[in-house]
């Protein structure tokens, strides 16, 4: 049997929570932390669906879920604390195979970037102390589009920083949102999904590998 290959792109773009920092479960006890002196119930099947979101399109549908009462400004707040207490002094975790996947790409000379739906300061914050930035061409956070993710414009934007074609480009995500998103673009999209991910709604996902480091990834990339 031949194995799978994934088309040959000339960029690469990172989702970062869940791609390259272990990010999602610290979000899951934050949100349970918030929820617990409310005497609120976590949900999920509905933070299934707010994964991959900006904070400015998740928190008022956050907010109307769980009929609260206080102000959107208030709750980001509190869920930006509550999330640094769970994480602590450390940066976030990284995800395996992080290290392995920028090593190979810079040795083929294939540039790589950043296309999150968080913010700069939290980049530098979970991301920044492991000293990978430097290498990646560009990191997209929300601050620069107008449409968040499962909007395609983020990814359009790095496909366009990268001076490539969307077609040519390819993205490494973990939420059925970011894989919206980057369908939506015209990119190839493999996902790397995680404990919190969905995975009935991965369908349209070009590969689905369990890590960077995978054998599967790297065969198909023809590495």
């Amino acid at each position: 049997m031949t194995p799978f290959a994934l088309p040959r792109c000339r960029a690469v773009a990172f989702d970062l929570d869940g791609i390259l920092v272990d990010t999602e479960p610290i979000f899951v006890q934050a949100v349970k932390r918030f929820l617990e002196p409310r005497r609120l119930e976590f949900d999920a099947d509905f933070m299934h669906t707010m994964m991959g979101t900006p904070a400015a399109q998740s928190l008022p549908r956050f907010r109307e879920h769980f009929r609260l009462r206080d102000s959107i400004e208030s709750i980001a707040v509190e869920c930006k604390t509550l999330f640094f207490d769970v994480l602590g002094e450390a940066p976030g975790p990284l995800m395996p195979g992080v290290g392995e996947i920028i090593e190979a790409l810079a040795a083929r000379d294939i540039p790589f970037g950043i296309a999150t739906s968080s913010g700069s300061e939290f980049v530098r914050r979970v991301f920044g102390p492991h000293g990978f930035l430097p290498r990646f061409r560009f990191v997209l956070t929300c601050e620069d589009v107008t449409h968040g993710k499962p909007s395609p414009e983020v990814y359009q934007l790095a496909a366009a920083r990268h001076g490539v074609r969307p077609e040519e480009m390819l993205v490494f995500e973990d939420s059925p949102n970011g894989l919206r998103a980057a369908k939506a673009a015209g990119a190839t999209c493999v996902v790397v999904p995680h404990e919190h991910t969905p995975r009935h709604l991965l369908e349209g996902a070009d590969l689905i590998v369990p890590s960077l480091h995978s054998a599967e990834l790297h065969a198909a990339l023809g590495w």
